[in-house]
């Protein structure tokens, strides 16, 4: 019986696991060029701000005082947007004098459209089975309209676990051969994180500035256990 470890051309499926190796190393290559050039953006944008800082305490107000600023405008951002919104009204509906100049009045800020092309979901609001019965003569009231009104809604971030089976397969008569699928091409192949948990570490830290440390609260508070540096070590 001849073995197959003795073959000396290689099979399809050798070939094909050999492409998957060589565009799964493709793949952690781009990626790690893509987090190198972020890391290299976010911290060129952080010595931006440090030179913003020292200029603003060496030119403008003290350090203290601006912390104070900062520390106001971050906690009472709502309420300041909303007074400034509803002076800017007052503005806009004060009597014109002779003496002034007309000037273009500003869109005050109000509800915007939802985009069309997010998908909804419909929650038909009925009346209870007894009050839809006429007060008159106890006839069933028939549907002639109805009112459709649109709120936003969010689907909070969810944890998962993905179980690759990858079966196993081979020759019952010859008993040699195990052959199975190989594995997805993973951005760490020795890594337990998938390539959606990756990318959304990586949004978080270099496109919207949420430093790991923060991150790893987050994901404590969705019952997962991730290190800071953990997070830093896929990042790298």
């Amino acid at each position: 019986m001849k073995s197959v470890a003795s073959r000396t051309t290689p099979t399809v499926e050798d070939l094909q696991q050999q492409l998957a190796e060589q565009r799964a190393q493709i793949e952690r290559l781009t990626a790690r060029h893509v987090a190198e050039k972020a890391q290299w953006q976010a911290e060129k944008q952080a010595l931006i701000e440090q030179l913003r800082l020292a200029i603003e305490q060496r030119f403008g107000p003290s350090t203290e005082k601006y912390r104070i600023e900062q520390r106001d405008l971050f906690f009472d951002e709502a309420e300041t947007l909303v007074e400034a919104e509803d002076a800017e009204t007052l503005t806009e509906s004060a009597p014109e004098t002779d003496d002034t100049t007309p000037t273009r009045k500003r869109r005050r800020g109000g509800r915007v459209a939802l985009p069309p092309e997010l998908p909804r979901v419909e929650v038909i609001h009925e009346l209870p089975e007894h009050e839809r019965r006429c007060a008159e003569d106890g006839r069933e009231l028939a549907v002639i309209g109805q009112e459709v009104s649109e709120q936003l809604d969010v689907i909070p971030a969810k944890i998962q676990v993905i179980r690759h089976v990858r079966l196993k397969y081979a020759c019952r008569q010859c008993e040699d051969g195990v052959v199975q699928a190989p594995m997805p091409p993973q951005p760490l192949p020795k890594s337990n994180a998938s390539p959606a948990l990756l990318a959304t570490i990586a949004t978080a830290k270099y496109a919207d500035g949420l430093p790991l440390y923060r991150q790893e609260k987050t994901f404590g508070r969705m019952g997962v256990e991730l290190s800071r540096n953990t997070l830093a070590r896929w990042m790298l």
